[in-house]
C-alpha cells in the first residue's frame, strides 16, 4: 500500500539511503555481508549511471542485530541525516521495532532483511520486499520433512523473539496443514549460544528432524553438539541462517537444509549473475547468497530511481519497484519467474 503520494525523496545532490544492520557481534557475517552487496553494485551504478542521474548513496549503523540499537539508528538516520529510505534493514525483531517510526515519518522500508509477515502486506507504511516470505519457507521446510523424508516426529529450536514467533507459527501452521504438532518446542536466547538446556530438553524425546529459527552460531553449536551427544536427526532452517556460515561452523557430515530466497551466485545463469560474478571477482568478498541478495537489492533500487523523473517522489519509487520486478527482464530471469507470476521462489542449500 503507497501512504505518501508527494513525499520528495531526495536531495538534490544524491539519493540517500540509511541502513541499520549487524556489522558487530554473533550475526556480524551477515550484516557485513548485505552491506557490501549493495555498494559492490551502488559503486559500479555510481561510475556508470546517466550524465543526469543522481548518485545513490548508503549509510550504514551498526545495530548488533538487538532491536533498541535499530531505533535509535533509524531516528538518527531519517531525522538527523535526511535519508530518503531505509534500505536492507536487518531482522524481523529489528524490523517490528521500528515500526512506529516508519508510520510516523512515512519512510519507506525497502528490502529488509526478513520475511516476517508483518511486512508482506503492510497498511500503515510503506514497505517493498524482494524476497520470498517466512511462510513459503516454513512451508518448503515441512514439505520437505513430511512429504520428501516421511518423517512423523518433527521438533523446532526457535530463537526466543518477534523472529522465532513469526517462524514458528509459519512451522507449526504448515505442520498442522500434515494433521501433525511438533513432538517439542524449545528455545534459545537472541545473540547468544546458550543451547544446552534446549538440547537437553531435546534428548527425552524421539526425535527425527529439527526445523530450527537463529542465527548460524547457536544452531552450529546445537547441531555440533546434539551429534556429539548421539542425538542422529535432520535439521532445516530459513535463508535469515546464512547458510554459508552455518556450513562453514558444522563438524562431521550433518544432514542440513537452509532454505533460500535467492538463487546460489556460484551456478545461476542469468546475465545479472554473469555481471554478479564478473564484478565481485574485483574484489575479495565470498560469492554467497547474503552478498548476491545485497547485490539484487541495490540493482533493482536503481533500476527504480532511473525510472522516475526527478525531483524523485516516494509514490513513483514505490511503484517503479513493484514495476521493475514485474517487468524488468533482467531481474526476472534471476530469479527464473514466468509470465505472469509475481511470488518470489524459494531454493535450497544441502550441507
Amino acid at each position: 500500500m503507497i501512504l505518501s503520494s508527494s513525499l520528495p525523496l531526495s536531495a538534490k545532490q544524491a539519493v540517500k539511503m540509511g541502513m541499520s544492520t549487524a556489522l558487530s557481534g554473533p550475526a556480524q557475517e551477515i550484516g557485513q555481508q548485505l552491506k557490501a552487496g549493495a555498494e559492490l553494485h551502488l559503486d559500479h551504478y555510481n561510475q556508470h549511471k546517466p550524465a543526469d542521474a543522481l548518485p545513490v548513496t548508503l549509510e550504514a549503523l551498526d545495530d548488533g542485530y538487538e532491536p533498541h540499537k535499530t531505533v535509535i539508528n533509524a531516528r538518527k538516520l531519517i531525522y538527523e541525516h535526511k535519508v530518503d529510505a531505509l534500505f536492507g534493514v536487518m531482522g524481523t525483531p529489528t524490523s517490528y521495532a521500528i515500526k512506529p517510526i516508519l508510520e510516523h515519518s512515512h519512510i519507506p522500508l525497502l528490502m529488509p532483511y526478513t520475511g516476517a509477515e508483518f511486512l508482506q502486506n503492510p497498511t500503515t507504511f510503506d514497505v517493498f520486499n524482494l524476497r520470498a516470505s517466512y511462510n513459503k519457507e516454513t512451508q518448503d521446510i515441512i514439505h520437505y520433512f513430511v512429504d520428501e523424508l516421511k518423517f512423523k516426529r518433527i521438533a523446532l529450536l526457535i530463537q526466543a523473539d518477534e523472529f522465532g514467533l513469526t517462524v514458528e507459527k509459519g512451522l507449526t501452521k504448515a505442520l498442522s496443514e500434515h494433521g501433525m504438532r511438533p513432538v517439542v518446542i524449545t528455545r534459545f536466547r537472541r545473540n547468544s549460544d546458550d543451547i544446552d538446556k534446549a538440547l537437553k530438553r531435546a534428548k527425552r524425546h524421539k526425535i527425527e528432524a529439527f526445523a530450527m529459527v537463529g542465527t548460524y552460531q547457536p544452531l552450529a553449536k546445537f547441531i555440533n553438539q546434539a551429534k556429539f551427544s548421539g542425538l542422529e536427526a535432520h535439521y532445516a532452517t530459513v535463508s535469515f541462517a546464512s547458510s554459508n556460515e552455518l556450513f562453514a561452523r558444522l563438524k562431521g557430515q550433518p544432514k542440513v537444509l537452509v532454505t533460500e530466497v535467492v538463487p546460489d551466485p556460484v551456478i545461476c545463469k542469468a546475465q545479472l549473475c554473469d555481471h554478479f560474478r564478473q564484478t565481485i571477482n574485483q574484489t575479495n568478498l565470498p560469492l554467497n547468497e547474503q552478498v548476491f541478495e545485497g547485490f539484487l537489492n541495490a540493482y533493482l533500487l536503481t533500476s527504480a530511481i532511473q525510472a522516475c523523473q526527478l525531483p524523485l517522489q516516494s509514490t513513483c519509487l514505490m511503484n517503479a519497484l513493484q514495476d521493475q520486478l514485474e517487468n524488468n527482464q533482467l531481474i526476472r530471469d534471476v530469479f527464473m519467474l514466468q509470465p505472469g507470476q509475481k511470488k518470489l521462489p524459494v531454493y535450497r542449500s544441502f550441507f
